[in-house]
């Protein structure tokens, strides 16, 4: 907690990715994300160890994530497949 702190206090660019249970497996592609830890989409709490690699990557070149503290799931958790769901409907 004291090492966020520190980094939200800074005047460098910053992310902060909070991360899900990881699981081995190939890529079910880049994960979704939320501001909030406790937004429905991120009920399922599973994301592949590559695709957080993958996100971890892609937020560097994202502008968007600077100085967010994203929380992500599995874009094809049954948490983010619903969610899109709902969104569609």
């Amino acid at each position: 907690m004291e090492a966020c702190r520190r980094i939200f206090a800074s005047d460098t660019r910053w992310t902060v990715v909070r991360g899900s249970d990881l699981q081995e497996g190939e890529s079910k592609g880049l994960p979704v994300w939320s501001h909030h830890v406790g937004d429905a989409i991120l009920k399922s709490n599973l994301t592949r160890r590559v695709d957080f690699a993958l996100f971890m990557v892609d937020a560097l070149e994202d502008d968007g994530l600077i100085q967010e503290a994203p929380a992500i799931v599995g874009c094809q958790s049954p948490s983010a497949i619903e969610a899109r769901a709902e969104g569609a409907a």
